[in-house]
């Protein structure tokens, strides 16, 4: 890497893209390879060892990221994370340690026993030998060694610098060598990992030098490998520290937060700087500085900015700073003022400042609040008071509807995406007590009739195609969001769900990729929402776009497949399916008048199912869950999407769905031989959406009377399987 940096063509032509292929690795997953990418990072690519000083250390750090592809930024990225993961597994493990003998009650001392083991285990399933590690760890903690832990503790410190990282890592592992020489070699991949050697806040500083406006950084010996490329790398790896390791930029918020950074002549800069402290102010509350020169600043941003983004960023930090109310009140007034305020060419960006402030400084708000959220539902979104909608672009002038980027709205589309933004702002940043059923009823009716119509509020029915779009695909986010808050969960039903449910199945592309796979996905997996959503991603079988269907089985199988709601219990993805069923039981393309093409369409979805969750060992479970349905009826709710249809069509739709589940499972499990047996265990299915029948002799009548239309039988059994498929593919030249 030296030749490298040194600017020699000839390796730069040799081995140039080595580095991107060895990070790419990261996709396969596999912790033997992740560790030997990990050792070949911290030794042969950056070797921080022989970089005399942390400016040396970071543009090597830079040069490296700077030169490598997308996908291997990605890679690089992943394995941060893999370390931030790794280490809060391996501080609480040490934590716990430390407190093992102050918790001296018998029953304090088994469960934390049993949190110990359960971390070790999880440790140990990052690294290869992963029997040898957890013995290993087991050791590590029966040594009871206070100096041991709270040096490798230190080491794993994101305000430590490098070396202060390695100075611990040396003066713990010499403890260990003296107390347990065995279990060194075994222990030593993990310590390497979690040790902060490579990324540190020693580098913070210069990080912030390479991505300020005006850097002119240059390392004794070392080319100009672009500065610009060098900065962008400096923004990038900025941006994800804050995300992971905000401890780090602690002592370096003076250059973060500096004021001619935001005096750039730069809109684009600017916006950059103001997002970093956002993000860095949310991993840290209350961490803006206070300084009469950035809190004039961010006031003027807020009133007067080039930008949505300016406005937006600048309000929510305004809302961070120590003592914030005068301020706050003061921007508050001046951004009501400007919602109906005619006169001002760019409304959009009072709108967007607005939906932070509601949010984040809600008491401000208060005094504005019931006339504002009418004025929004009523006058802007309902009836557009003196908005310009039109975009200019010839694609909506011609009624088409082909999407378009929020960039390229006009202003009057804008403000109404933001009064959405606002009014449900204004309901997560509400005080409990505060909150009003008339309140929620008008944030929330307005939400389930942008959500379930398309994103359309006129009552004629005129609202660009383009302008439906992403208030469809705002609300739905919106939804989401409430549903994060368990108050606000409670209060959303089936038919919510529902709705929610079918957006993955919109007809614009970037609606459904957005919401499935910015919104959706990422709050299953990281536990923010509830797990009846999950029944959501399976409506994605029939999407003409393959890598929807391949994220969502990757989200499946690798992040929630596992997950259980107590040990021993099936997974959460195994309970969905009833409740999947429950929702193509009410999906507005199911035709009870052409029952055999029915469900050769939703047979779609549920062969998705068993393809993302079947396997040999729950086959038999999942088969259960299926047939037990026909012990309940569709429980009936006052806010349900009947479209007027009977409660009992919803209870035999459910029930034709029962048997076509079975039918499929059967067919899995006879194609790859798997046995079908009765599950042991009782289920229940969940009361919210499923009422029990109301005596035995008539769950018997509905269990014994089949349900599934036999000419979609006669049709399936005429169709090749998926083997005979399979053994019709010859191999080119083949006979």
């Amino acid at each position: 890497y030296d030749e490298l940096e040194q600017g020699n063509v000839v390796a730069r032509q040799k081995w140039g893209s080595i580095p991107s292929k060895i990070f790419m690795l990261r996709f396969i997953d596999d912790p033997e390879i992740d560790s030997k990418v990990e050792s070949i990072l911290t030794s042969a690519i950056l070797n921080f060892n022989k970089l005399k000083d942390d400016r040396s250390r970071c543009h090597r750090l830079l040069f490296v990221f700077s030169g490598l592809s997308s996908k291997a930024r990605t890679g690089f990225l992943s394995y941060m994370q893999r370390q931030r993961d790794i280490i809060r597994l391996t501080d609480e493990l040490l934590s716990l340690c430390q407190r093992q003998r102050q918790d001296a009650a018998p029953d304090a001392e088994a469960e934390m026993d049993q949190r110990i083991r359960v971390l070790v285990v999880k440790i140990s399933a990052q690294f290869p030998e992963k029997a040898k590690m957890e013995s290993a760890l087991t050791q590590l903690v029966s040594l009871h060694d206070e100096e041991i832990y709270k040096g490798f503790r230190a080491t794993m410190d994101a305000e430590n610098t490098t070396k202060s990282v390695r100075k611990h890592q040396k003066s713990a592992f010499k403890r260990l060598v003296t107390l347990a020489p065995g279990i060194v070699d075994t222990i030593a991949p993990l310590w390497k990992c979690v040790g902060l050697t490579f990324i540190n806040r020693g580098l913070v500083p210069f990080l912030f030098e390479y991505s300020s406006s005006g850097s002119s950084m240059a390392v004794d010996g070392a080319v100009d490998f672009s500065l610009n490329s060098l900065k962008s790398a400096a923004g990038d790896l900025l941006d994800f520290i804050t995300k992971i390791f905000p401890e780090m930029l602690k002592h370096s918020s003076d250059e973060l937060f500096s004021i001619d950074e935001l005096r750039s002549e730069s809109a684009l800069e600017v916006e950059e700087r103001l997002a970093l402290m956002v993000k860095y102010s949310k991993a840290i509350p209350q961490a803006v500085p206070k300084s009469t020169a950035l809190k004039t600043q961010l006031a003027q941003f807020v009133r007067a900015g080039t930008s949505i983004r300016q406005a937006k960023y600048a309000a929510f930090l305004a809302t961070q700073i120590a003592h914030p109310d005068e301020l706050c009140l003061a921007l508050t007034g001046d951004m009501v003022d400007n919602l109906d305020n005619r006169h001002l060419d760019q409304r959009a960006s009072s709108f967007a400042a607005l939906s932070r402030l509601v949010q984040y400084a809600p008491k401000a708000f208060e005094g504005y609040a019931d006339r504002v959220s009418t004025f929004l539902v009523q006058s802007i979104l309902m009836g557009g008071l003196g908005l310009d909608t039109s975009s200019g672009s010839p694609s909506e002038d011609n009624g088409s509807d082909e999407w378009v980027s929020r960039e390229q709205l006009a202003d009057g589309v804008l403000c109404k995406i933001y009064a959405v933004k606002i009014l449900t702002s204004w309901l997560i940043g509400m005080e409990r007590q505060t909150l009003t059923r008339e309140r929620v009823q008008l944030v929330l009716g307005m939400l389930r009739q942008l959500v379930r119509g398309g994103g359309e509020m006129q009552q004629d029915a005129t609202t660009p195609a383009q302008t439906r779009q992403h208030l469809q695909l705002t609300a739905a986010s919106c939804m989401l969001k409430l549903a994060s808050l368990t108050h606000f969960d409670h209060v959303l039903n089936a038919a919510d769900v529902s709705s929610l449910a079918l957006v993955v199945q919109a007809p614009c592309y970037e609606v459904r990729s957005t919401f499935l796979l910015k919104k959706l996905i990422p709050s299953l997996v990281s536990w923010k929402i509830s797990v009846r959503f999950i029944p959501a991603l399976f409506l994605v079988a029939h999407d003409p776009e393959a890598i929807l269907r391949e994220n969502v089985k990757h989200a499946v199988e690798l992040r929630l497949a596992h997950i259980r709601p107590k040990a021993g219990s099936p997974s959460v993805v195994e309970e969905s399916l009833c409740r999947l069923l429950f929702i193509l039981a009410h999906h507005p393309d199911w035709d009870d008048s052409r029952m055999a093409d029915t469900l050769e369409l939703f047979s779609r979805y549920v062969e998705f199912f068993i393809a993302c969750v079947c396997a040999s060992q729950n086959v038999s479970l999942l088969f259960c869950y299926a047939g037990e349905i026909k012990a309940y009826k569709n429980r009936q709710t006052a806010d349900a999407l009947s479209r007027n249809i009977p409660n009992d069509t919803f209870t035999n739709r459910l029930y034709v769905l029962s048997e076509l589940a079975q039918y499929l499972l059967r067919e899995k499990s006879a194609s790859a031989n798997w046995p079908v047996n009765v599950y042991p265990g009782k289920l229940t299915l969940p009361t919210d959406i499923f009422e029990p029948l109301g005596d035995a002799s008539e769950t018997s009548t509905v269990r014994a009377q089949p349900y599934l239309d036999p000419e979609f039988i006669k049709r399936r059994s005429k169709a090749p399987t998926a083997a005979q498929k399979r053994s019709r593919i010859r191999p080119a030249g083949g006979p």
